[in-house]
């Protein structure tokens, strides 16, 4: 590949916490957007890697109501001489993960230019905080992902591991589900998330497993002097595998005591960039891991400008 793939820019939605997970969305991609100058006509894939959503909604697809809230090409307005691609891409917190590898081939091929990341989760009946407990933060983020020519920087290559850890048919370590034999007319407004008693040590473990295995196949990564960036599935999650092994600091999405849920990688990455955190050649290897329980990783440097 003659060209690397890079995150031109990020940005994040986290206020108002009863905003919707679609509005979080069209926030932060909006942000993202404004942020490196682009125009939304300017973006030829979109992928919303959302789990939670308002109202339950499963079609249309969601990225195609996060398309219409940013605007961008709409096909059926006339005079439109082109469309953006939209899709919905869900596979948890390891969804980003899938979706930088998917814009990565489209990108490599020619199809796309640019292509948009978003992730947002919102409890789907607009309720800031659950009593008895939903689990996840209300909140989004977006990357912008666009090619380089320094082969140097940007994202290396992918290792995102299957489910193990348990027996088939046994529980993935956290379930979301509606419950139809009981929700009555409150389906739009219900969900249900189970956590398994062992998720903590089963997630670490995968984790882990994972983060052993990329290491091993790119020796050429400095742990020494690289950052370990995760989601927050776990209070620790970062700074106890930085510890484990030897990287120079670990860091983890901050969103209180909640989950960050399919944007917390995203979420993450933004916040160390606002904080300063990340020069020119920065090595870092982004970790995600949730619910199957499953994780994936991906080593990236960057680039000359943050």
């Amino acid at each position: 590949m003659n060209m690397s793939v890079v995150i031109e820019h990020s940005a994040i939605s986290a206020a108002p916490a009863t905003a919707g997970s679609i509005d979080h969305a069209v926030a932060a991609g909006r942000e993202c957007l404004e942020r490196a100058g682009i125009a939304p006509g300017d973006v030829d894939v979109l992928v919303n890697v959302g789990v939670y959503r308002d109202g339950n909604v499963v079609e249309p697809a969601n990225s195609a109501l996060i398309q219409l809230g940013l605007d961008m090409h709409l096909d059926y307005e006339a005079g439109s001489g082109r469309a953006t691609f939209s899709l919905d891409l869900r596979n948890g917190a390891c969804g980003v993960l899938n979706a930088v590898h998917a814009a990565t081939a489209l990108l490599a091929n020619g199809t796309a230019e640019r292509v948009l990341v978003v992730g947002s989760d919102a409890h789907p009946g607009g309720i800031a905080h659950e009593p008895g407990d939903f689990r996840y933060a209300t909140v989004g983020a977006a990357w912008l992902l666009g090619k380089s020519v320094d082969r140097e920087t940007g994202f290396g290559s992918f290792r995102i591991s299957p489910v193990r850890g348990r027996a088939a048919d046994t529980h993935p370590g956290v379930a979301g589900f509606l419950d139809l034999k009981s929700m009555g007319n409150a389906g739009q407004q219900t969900i249900t998330v189970e956590v398994a008693e062992d998720y903590d040590t089963v997630l670490t473990a995968t984790a882990a497993d994972t983060l052993r295995g990329y290491l091993a196949d790119r020796p050429e990564i400095d742990t020494g002097r690289a950052i370990l960036v995760t989601n927050n599935p776990l209070p620790g999650f970062a700074s106890g595998l930085a510890r484990d092994f030897g990287f120079a600091e670990g860091y983890q999405a901050m969103t209180g005591d909640r989950d960050a849920g399919s944007s917390g990688l995203a979420i993450a990455y933004h916040q160390l960039r606002e904080q300063g955190a990340l020069s020119p050649g920065t090595e870092l290897v982004l970790l995600a891991a949730g619910s199957g329980p499953m994780a994936g990783c991906v080593s990236y440097r960057v680039e000359g400008a943050v």
